[in-house]
């Protein structure tokens, strides 16, 4: 028997150095990959190289990227039908106040308080704004809002049902935002709007997301070193070796595999995870309550971890949801809760933009609205108002204080109802394309909306539409 240690057997740190028409089979013995090459197949190897049912193999090997102008993106549903239109109080078309509000638990002529850097106006009577007062608790000593703007979208949509078509993942991949690593994150529970969304990562907890990048199957028996140096391997793969290696079991789709693998794949595998985990970055550590211990299944974790993989680009959008907001139980204590906790959500992922020092987008969705009809303020909720819906749309920017021409997208009627004969509110699907839009002109990418929102808007549309500049 031949001896296998001999030294003229290349080692598997020097075999990447080796032409491939070179590589023989008592190389790929000596070198400890001889199962790799014995189940290169493309089931096989995306069943090594990454857990298939998390992500396709090319989004771990294939970084792209995408349009790197359009700025990251979150949406936070709030599931059950919140009362959002009695935390920002929509008003007219002159942008005047209603002449009453008291079908919206409001009394007939409530206060108001005027926040971020375009005057966003929000109830300030009674108990005021719940959703409010939970965003400035968390950006409180800080000047994030002013360099936020604020918008409230009035639109009819259906009461507790996740069949309003509030997910725009479809529209981000269309005009070009990819992660580097994945699609997008989290569950959107409602219907998309206009165009197909790719498939989500959903996490559950933390290590979903580090999940969806592990090596596993037989390579899981090399070492994190010998994994980054693999990864390595392939990356320096000349033009003709990696020809030469289609020509083994697995033809052309391993060649894609091979051809398109670049240097962050080994650093995603031979570094740490610091620019995945959120724990491991102190400021978002910090806003978010969580370390290393912390149980990496819990809500905080998870939202953290979803906004900070947006925000590193390694997503191309995340979708946070949150229960318990058909709260129409007879009471304002249960709503105004829900509100605050909501509130204290949005406010964290604001300081996490900013933490970050990112320029970034927010929309706030929910399953339809509620009434509490009354004269007098703090209203207690009594039952569903999908006609009185209204969603949110938010802009941060570190540098800047952002414009916008407006505080509302569209209008309230006298009624205390969103007006329908406006552009974007008599369907949820327009409204989320009217967001998308504002989504585009506050990246910069006004270009992109006919692209994205093909015959969606006329010009003339569009002048009422767009309220954020970049």
């Amino acid at each position: 028997m031949k001896n296998y240690k001999n030294k003229d057997i290349e080692t598997f740190e020097k075999l990447h150095n080796k032409p491939i028409s070179k590589m023989t089979r008592r190389d790929l013995l000596g070198a400890g990959l001889i199962q790799f090459t014995a189940t290169m197949t493309l089931p096989t190897i995306l069943g090594m190289m990454a857990k298939s049912e998390y992500a396709q193999a090319q989004e771990i090997l294939c970084p792209k990227g995408g349009n790197a102008s359009l700025v990251p993106i979150v949406n936070l549903n709030l599931a059950g039908g919140a009362g959002l239109a009695a935390n920002f109080v929509p008003h007219d078309q002159g942008l005047q106040p209603l002449s009453s509000y008291t079908k919206l638990g409001l009394g007939q002529s409530p206060n108001f308080q005027y926040a971020f850097a375009n005057n966003a106006p929000f109830n300030n009577s009674g108990n005021g704004s719940q959703i409010l007062a939970g965003i400035m608790t968390e950006l409180q000593g800080t000047m994030i809002a002013n360099n936020t703007v604020f918008a409230g979208v009035p639109v009819r949509s259906r009461d507790d049902s996740s069949e309003n078509k509030f997910n725009m993942d479809g529209l981000i991949q269309r005009a070009g935002r990819d992660g580097f690593i994945l699609p997008n994150l989290g569950v959107n529970r409602n219907n998309f709007a206009l165009a197909a969304p790719p498939t989500p990562l959903n996490v559950r907890s933390f290590n979903d997301v580090s999940g969806a990048l592990s090596v596993s199957g037989t390579l899981g028996t090399l070492n994190s070193a010998q994994q980054s140096r693999l990864f390595k391997l392939i990356t320096n793969l000349s033009g003709k070796q990696a020809r030469g290696l289609a020509s083994l079991s697995g033809g052309q789709e391993l060649n894609k595999l091979v051809q398109c693998a670049t240097r962050s794949n080994s650093e995603l595998v031979g570094g740490d995870n610091s620019n995945l985990d959120p724990a491991q970055n102190q400021a978002i550590a910090d806003i978010w309550g969580i370390d290393m211990a912390t149980n990496k299944g819990s809500r905080d974790y998870i939202f953290a971890s979803l906004v900070y993989n947006v925000l590193q680009n390694n997503s191309a959008s995340a979708n946070l949801n949150m229960g318990g907001y058909d709260y129409h139980n007879g009471t304002r204590t249960t709503g105004d809760e829900r509100d605050n906790n909501a509130g204290v959500m949005i406010g964290k992922i604001l300081r996490t933009f900013a933490a970050m020092n990112k320029k970034a987008f927010l929309t706030v969705t929910t399953d339809g609205g509620v009434t509490g009809p009354s004269n007098e303020v703090d209203g207690v909720w009594t039952s569903d108002r999908g006609s009185a819906g209204c969603l949110y749309m938010i802009g941060y920017d570190p540098a800047k204080a952002p414009e916008a021409k407006s505080f509302q997208l569209g209008h309230f009627n006298q009624g205390q109802g969103a007006d329908e004969s406006f552009i974007t509110s008599g369907t949820v699907e327009k409204a989320i394309a009217g967001m998308f839009a504002n989504y585009l002109s506050f990246s910069g990418q006004t270009g992109l909306i006919e692209k994205a929102l093909p015959r969606v808007f006329s010009n003339e549309d569009l002048d009422k539409v767009l309220i954020f500049a970049a």
